[in-house]
């Protein structure tokens, strides 16, 4: 599994961010509209779906700001309050939670923050056994090259990818699911929050479409790897999000689009409900909700 992962970084640095995550989209379409497969070929490539079924915190981050947004350090997780979170759900949450922050501080080369976060995270990993064998010698790594930002970021992919592989390996992908959706959250309210954040600007807006077809995922996620005590707390969060990106996808429908005289493409029908005045609004504001509920 390893040499898998080793193949997965040569991946994931050849590619750009956006086209990762087309990458991504496609084979967890792939995963979830096709019935299981018996030969040896088609079992590689379902492992390689399931690896591929969310993009890292840093990656969601950098394909919705691209570097537009300004650091604000007020916005990130309280280290502080970190033994606050006692239950199965809360300390994976915000396991994601801390996996975002850290790729926060990082992308703006605050070194020392993203430290802090890697020593949290690393605590709570080998906590709940989460950590592999493989990320013990990250943190040495980590100090020796802490002035070094690319290598940094490289540990932080590595840090992410042997995390979730080793989920993967033990099957334990409801952990998987909670993680990553602590991860998600707070990427989306990091970017959307952070001084400079131009949330009313149409490359945004695309961007939104993204964003709807990872929750689609997640929602499917806490479907089908959840106990059904934490799987039905966790989709009662979820449920006024959802609807805000369903809001979204009503008001702007993909299946027809139009060019204005300025050139720009307009995307929706006849049919979309126009009595909705900005529906990104409405996301931003239900972000900020589940965010609450779970950060203190």
């Amino acid at each position: 599994m390893i040499k898998f992962i080793r193949n997965i970084k040569i991946l994931h640095k050849g590619y750009t961010r956006f086209n990762l995550f087309l990458i991504i989209v496609l084979f967890t379409t792939y995963a979830f509209s096709n019935p299981p497969v018996t030969t040896k070929n088609q079992e590689n490539l379902e492992l390689e779906v399931e690896f591929y079924a969310i993009p890292s915190p840093d990656e969601i981050l950098e394909y919705i700001h691209r570097n537009e947004i300004e650091y604000t350090p007020s916005l990130m997780a309280d280290l502080a309050k970190r033994d606050q979170y006692v239950t199965y759900k809360e300390r994976l949450v915000m396991y994601g939670v801390y996996m975002a922050n850290m790729a926060y501080a990082a992308s703006f080369d605050q070194t020392n923050t993203a430290l802090s976060y890697f020593n949290v995270i690393e605590e709570t990993g080998r906590n709940m056994n989460i950590f592999p064998p493989e990320i013990e010698q990250l943190g040495e790594r980590l100090m020796q090259n802490i002035n070094n930002m690319d290598s940094v970021n490289y540990i932080y992919d590595e840090l992410y990818l042997l995390t979730i592989s080793n989920l993967h390996e033990t099957d334990r992908f409801g952990e998987y699911a909670l993680i990553t959706a602590g991860g998600f959250i707070e990427s989306i309210y990091l970017a959307l929050n952070s001084r400079g954040s131009k949330i009313k600007e149409n490359e945004f807006m695309m961007r939104v479409w993204d964003q709807k077809m990872i929750l689609n995922q997640l929602n499917q996620m806490f479907e089908r790897y959840l106990s059904p005590s934490v799987k039905n707390q966790i989709t009662l969060e979820f449920v006024e999000l959802n609807e805000a990106y369903n809001q979204f996808a009503g008001a702007d429908n993909p299946a027809t689009s139009e060019r204005e005289e300025n050139g720009r493409i307009v995307i929706g029908t006849s049919n979309a409900d126009r009595t909705i005045s900005n529906p990104i609004d409405r996301i931003h504001k239900e972000v900020n909700k589940l965010r609450l509920k779970w950060v203190q």
